[in-house]
């Protein structure tokens, strides 16, 4: 009897050092895919902010669709899909911008939400990143440029 309940005692401790393990593995993993996913989603954005400072060059405002810059040969239609999204397109506006001067200033926003391109990892953590984004009054995801306030495209990476 004493070595049956020596041997369910070890199993205890190990089915308990397996969950300790898991809960400090699983914000090691959500940071390291957060890493990796973040690096695809800047590539691409960089590429469709290189894509729209052509349009502007050439038809003096940037583009409000994809469409558009697709269809002037600026971008591959693969780009506008944000990665791991199954699918969805980033979130792109374009504007024009009155200055204090009077002067009309082409804006434009191009972005990807958290919950869009970290789709499948932890919900509670994905959760807390956007409610930490919102708190703040910051985009809640990967952005470049702003639709309200010229900024040189900027990104909210670099």
């Amino acid at each position: 009897m004493k070595i049956k309940l020596n041997h369910i005692l070890a199993a205890i401790v190990v089915v308990l050092l397996a969950l300790c393990w898991a809960s400090v593995r699983r914000p090691m993993h959500f940071a390291d895919q957060r890493k990796q996913r973040e690096a695809e989603v800047i590539q691409r954005l960089t590429e469709i902010r290189k894509a729209e400072k052509s349009y502007r060059q050439r038809f003096g405002i940037y583009a409000g669709s994809f469409r558009q810059l697709i269809g002037s040969g600026l971008l591959a239609d693969s780009l506008r899909y944000v990665p791991y999204s199954r699918g969805q397109e980033f979130e792109l506006s374009a504007s024009v911008h009155t200055g204090k001067s009077g002067a009309a200033v082409p804006v434009m926003e191009c972005g990807a939400p958290y919950d869009a391109y970290l789709q499948g990892l932890d919900e509670n953590s994905i959760r807390e990143l956007t409610e930490g984004a919102n708190g703040r009054g910051e985009y809640p995801g990967m952005k470049f440029g702003d639709i309200t306030t010229p900024n040189d495209n900027a990104g909210n990476w670099e």
